[in-house]
């Protein structure tokens, strides 16, 4: 499935963003690199099941995000580690 996903971020000069392809399904999800609507993922062990949310960040799409939050036991945090990314979202009227 990776292949899949890295193949398609090739083909649009998106090489470093083909994870986020799994979750972040429609085009324009795809285009704009931003998660609007809620995705899902599911993997199994032995003993549990797991769900994987992904629920959008960008301050526009805060009702989507709540949406996917609230159907969470936990939450992992996800913050950029590109240079000036996390920064930018401290300036006026950002959402950082």
């Amino acid at each position: 499935m990776s292949k899949k996903y890295q193949n398609e971020a090739r083909e649009k000069s998106r090489e470093s963003w083909y994870l986020s392809w799994a979750l972040d399904t429609n085009e324009e999800e795809r285009e704009k690199r931003k998660t609007i609507e809620g995705g899902r993922a599911w993997f199994e062990t032995e003993k549990k099941h797991f769900i994987i949310l992904d629920a959008p960040g960008h301050k526009c799409f805060v009702p989507n995000m709540i949406g996917g939050a609230a159907q969470a036991d936990i939450a992992i945090l996800v913050i950029s580690t590109r240079k000036g990314e996390f920064e930018t979202g401290f300036g006026r009227g950002e959402q950082t």
